[in-house]
């Protein structure tokens, strides 16, 4: 017999345990990542020559930094959305750390593994700190053209080596936000922190077009035009795009309307900042009269 106090404590210890796995499910899928990326980037050092973490653009872009803090923080992003973990400033924190965590492992793995010439490991002569400090100090650049044939070498860093680690580490932090964002834009039903089952129904369609579809499901979506407004500014406006995202637990629906726009030489889309609620049979009739699932039939 469970008494009314017993039930709410039941729940909470419940709770609590069910956070503290998910805690250590990220957790772990976090650093196994991290490891999987300083891994491949030994394999490719030993086998290509080509240190893919330390590529850097034009001096000052540290393409590689960040596309190391992308997989490291993709750990994190596949382990939350296995475990309906919404993102957080807890997560923040955990994908940046982790990205930092993945630089300093880079280094360490070369720390720990480098020899001089006489075979001495490097690990026994110097501390980690004072190799940090005497590659950063020595360090020098080998530049490559746009054909990939051999380039130049320059000169030790000097002082400009810590600038450029500090870049490096700027990057895996970058990488680490980056994936956070990722995560942060995908639809999720916060009432029963569950990711939502998402369905494109318009792509770039004209205004017409979308009108048309709304009006059909016999949908209105309030304040849609000054919205759009809002997002576009004065950039050109190519068309609109709308998605139907549904929780899987209390199988609520709503509506994601975009708005595609020029950006540069290229198009882009711009999210509108709010969900519309819609009915059961309104998200039927939406599925049944979206051009994009008429062709997809």
């Amino acid at each position: 017999m469970h008494t009314p106090l017993a039930l709410p404590a039941q729940r909470t210890v419940r709770s609590d345990l069910r956070g503290l796995s998910t805690e250590i499910v990220t957790t772990i899928a976090g650093i196994i990542a991290a490891i999987a990326m300083v891994a491949l980037n030994v394999a490719s050092q030993r086998a290509l020559d080509l240190d893919i973490l330390g590529l850097t653009y034009a001096f000052v872009l540290p393409a590689g930094a960040i596309l190391g803090g992308l997989g490291a923080a993709g750990g994190y992003y596949v382990a939350a959305r296995i475990t309906s973990t919404l993102p957080s400033r807890r997560t923040l924190f955990e994908m940046l750390a982790i990205g930092v965590s993945t630089w300093l492992l880079m280094h360490w793995v070369d720390y720990v593994t480098l020899r001089f010439d006489n075979g001495t490991l490097i690990r026994d002569a110097v501390p980690f700190a004072d190799y940090l400090r005497l590659r950063a100090e020595h360090l020098q650049l080998t530049i490559q053209g746009p054909s990939g044939t051999n380039g130049t070498t320059t000169p030790e860093l000097g002082l400009l080596g810590y600038v450029h680690e500090l870049l490096q580490v700027a990057g895996f932090l970058v990488g680490g936000l980056m994936t956070w964002i990722f995560l942060k834009r995908r639809e999720a039903c916060t009432p029963c922190s569950r990711y939502a089952h998402t369905l494109p129904l318009l792509q770039r369609a004209p205004s017409a077009a979308f009108d048309e579809v709304l009006r059909r499901a016999n949908v209105q979506l309030d304040g849609l035009a000054e919205r759009v407004a809002r997002v576009v500014g004065a950039k050109q406006l190519v068309g609109l795009n709308l998605s139907i995202a549904t929780c899987p637990s209390c199988r609520r629906s709503w509506l994601r309307p975009g708005a595609v726009v020029m950006e540069g030489r290229y198009a882009a889309e711009r999210r509108i900042e709010h969900a519309y609620a819609i009915t059961a049979a309104q998200a039927a009739a939406l599925r049944l009269a979206s051009p994009v699932r008429a062709r997809a039939a």
